[in-house]
């Protein structure tokens, strides 16, 4: 019976250890996806096949953030209140003008950094994959999902081909992580590590596509037909304060080289593995309902634009620390990174889902302990689990 009933708490505390293990934060019910309203306006501000959560920030292509308020799953919406205006890093612009103009004249970025003295090609490196590979595009690929092989792996194709174009070493993994279930990013974080064990690439790119109406994405760059791109900042990983930063990089050279290309930018709750280095990318490259050739368009343009704000010198020093927020004309933030602020603040869910667990885990023995005993032998087992508790803290030792 005492067996029966140890195996009965066990059985508890696992389940509800369970519940605090991230997963995947994919909406997964065919066409559905998130309105966000302005709390004030009561008009759509965004929306997005992710989750959303109350705590969750987003910056608008005008470079507005947003926190969400609240949260209502039922119906899949939610209500954001306006923060402040964002000004991002500045870029030196007379580079980024002579980068543009040599890239229309046939020239690669790799070739450009060379002729103004920067070398160090050999650093230069990223490693690309996708976490849901089976993500497709409708009108091109016939569906919207290919199982192990979605046509999302030929635009990470094309943005490989754009990376190695202008000089970066781009390593493309392939690895299927079907199903799309809460288990894919756990499985695509095995790809991920063996990519940074294996090649040591100076950033990560996990590519995606969104599940939301196709008119959210169309746009046209330099005449052409694209797909706008949105960046995703997973909020809970100690990496959080540098890969913003790298996102912030990104937009402020997209916004200068091919405008209206970056979408905007979602700080969601989840990690999306960007935990294990300070430069990971999640790239939301268009929506399943438009042709898979606007993604990959967009894929040789962001291509240009990563590697420009990575290794082509195009900001300022002073600008490198952060990101510089306002609210009206008043600065709210120098732009400093304090690491083990951001560390800690970023922990927080993770730390908050340990300390849950260990409690479970602690009145699930003392639950045991009880009904072994059948509360005959309460007392002195709670003693002795006390004193064995304390030596295994230690003692303080006496001030002599």
């Amino acid at each position: 019976m005492t067996k029966n009933r140890f195996l009965f708490f066990l059985l508890i505390i696992l389940m509800v250890m369970t519940q605090f293990v991230s997963a995947d934060d994919w909406y997964d019910k065919n066409g559905g996806y998130y309105k966000v309203y302005d709390s004030n306006t009561n008009k759509v501000i965004f929306e997005t096949a992710r989750i959303v959560n109350k705590g969750d920030q987003y910056l608008s292509g005008d470079n507005k953030m947003y926190k969400v308020t609240k949260v209502n799953k039922k119906n899949n919406t939610a209500y954001a209140e306006f923060m402040e205006d964002v000004v991002l890093p500045k870029v030196d612009k007379e580079m980024l003008t002579s980068i543009k103009q040599g890239l229309s004249e046939g020239f690669s970025i790799d070739s450009l950094l060379a002729q103004a003295g920067n070398s160090g090609k050999e650093d230069r490196k990223v490693g690309i994959y996708a976490t849901h590979s089976s993500e497709s595009y409708v009108p091109t690929d016939g569906s919207e999902s290919i199982a192990d092989n979605g046509g999302i792996f030929k635009v990470a194709e094309k943005l490989k081909q754009g990376f190695e174009s202008n000089g970066v070493n781009a390593i493309l993994d392939n690895t299927s992580h079907d199903p799309h279930d809460a288990g894919a990013y756990k499985r695509s974080r095995r790809t991920a590590l063996q990519l940074i064990r294996e090649q040591q690439p100076t950033a990560m790119i996990d590519v995606h596509r969104d599940a939301i109406p196709a008119e959210q994405y169309l746009v046209d760059i330099d005449g052409n037909p694209a797909s706008k791109v949105r960046l995703v900042v997973g909020r809970r990983n100690q990496n959080f304060k540098a890969n913003e930063e790298m996102a912030m990089k990104v937009k402020a050279v997209a916004d200068e080289m091919h405008p209206g290309l970056i979408k905007d930018v979602f700080y969601a709750k989840g990690d999306y593995n960007q935990d294990l280095t300070p430069r990971a990318m999640l790239l939301e490259m268009g929506t399943y309902l438009h042709t898979r050739e606007r993604a990959e368009k967009s894929a040789g343009y962001i291509s240009e634009i990563i590697t420009t704000a990575l290794f082509g010198g195009t900001f300022k020093e002073e600008n490198n620390a952060g990101v510089n927020k306002v609210e009206g004309n008043k600065p709210t933030g120098t732009g400093t990174v304090n690491k083990a602020q951001s560390i800690s603040k970023s922990n927080t869910g993770s730390g908050t889902g340990i300390m849950a667990v260990l409690i479970v885990v602690v009145l699930g023995g003392i639950g045991f302990m009880f009904l072994s005993s059948g509360g005959r032998e309460w007392k002195s087992k709670m003693s002795n689990f006390k004193q064995e508790f304390a030596n295994f803290l230690g003692r303080k030792k006496n001030k002599r």
